[in-house]
């Protein structure tokens, strides 16, 4: 799949009409996207892959490239406010929020889909490094805690409460985050900062929804795939995977503490012991923290169910 830089020019403006059609053009090569049985059989089958597809999507050397900002050119800056970033039926009484950092921003493809066919109003809300749970993040430049993501973050809340969404999903990296003094985030403190944000961003209008962390991977994907094209799964990660400190559970706990939904893509993207770079045709992951436009497109389907089921409670 080719993703030129006109496409990107194109996806800057956004206006409902060219928000689709910027869709139209960038999903025209990709796989339909896959129901839940069908995503759960290529899962399955993804730690038997040893050779690369000969048309796998996207194709290796725009792996490292495959991101959000390849479909929506304004998602690749910083989203600093509730007016920067909307996608979809943006006259639309629905409004759905993705608030997070990078992790809210990756999943923007196999949202906007599920927003263009509700004919819903879709926000990105997003800064990178800086987490929607309430915790403080190491500014490895200043040798202090990030103020301007607490100022970021704090903004934030107020804006989205303004704008009485349907929905707010929270999505952050979770994977080796330093906190005070360049010490890594507790279980308890990520917890907590994650049960913080919920309780401000609750409405009586609004449902929120956490969305889980993926795991992290040891290698660099296109660089090890390029290296391994016929031992694929040298390049997979065990899951969860034991050389990073994620905070899954915490997640999941502050979710169950504050009687929201926890919506975890684990299932969607890892067996329950690996995790594999390919699935079916396509990559997983441009880099290994974060997974392609190209999958999370495909993912649309299952998170369309999700969302459904989200709504109708």
């Amino acid at each position: 799949m080719v993703r030129t830089r006109r496409v990107l020019a194109r996806s800057v403006v956004i206006a409902t009409v060219l928000c689709v059609a910027a869709v139209a053009l960038a999903t025209a090569r990709l796989p339909k996207p896959g129901t839940a049985a069908q995503v759960a059989s290529l899962v399955a089958a993804s730690t038997s892959i040893d050779k690369l597809p000969s048309k796998l999507v996207p194709p290796l050397s725009e792996a490292s490239e495959d991101d959000a900002q390849a479909y929506y050119g304004v998602a690749g800056r910083e989203c600093d406010g509730v007016t920067k970033c909307v996608f979809a039926n943006r006259s639309s009484a629905t409004t759905i929020v993705l608030f997070g950092d990078s992790h809210a921003q990756m999943w923007l493809p196999a949202l906007v889909p599920v927003a263009v066919r509700a004919h819903d109003r879709l926000v990105l809300v997003w800064r990178a490094g800086c987490p929607a749970a309430t915790v403080g993040v190491w500014d490895m430049t200043t040798h202090s805690i990030d103020k301007g993501c607490n100022r970021f973050r704090s903004s934030m809340i107020a804006q989205i409460r303004t704008l009485a969404p349907a929905v707010v999903l929270i999505a952050d990296r979770t994977s080796d985050i330093p906190g005070a003094n360049n010490v890594l985030t507790t279980n308890a403190v990520w917890k907590a900062g994650e049960e913080t944000t919920i309780s401000r961003l609750k409405a009586k209008a609004t449902k929120l929804a956490v969305i889980g962390d993926i795991t992290a991977l040891t290698n660099d994907p296109p660089e090890c795939l390029a290296a391994n094209p016929s031992a694929v799964e040298l390049c997979s990660a065990r899951n969860p995977n034991p050389r990073t400190h994620q905070h899954f559970a915490a997640e999941a706990a502050a979710a169950t503490h504050e009687a929201v939904p926890y919506l975890n893509p684990q299932p969607w993207l890892c067996t329950p012991t690996r995790c594999s770079v390919v699935v079916g045709s396509m990559v997983v992951y441009y880099d290994q923290l974060h997974v392609t436009a190209t999958y999370a497109e495909y993912l649309s389907g299952v998170w369309g169910r999700a969302l459904k089921s989200l709504l109708s409670t």
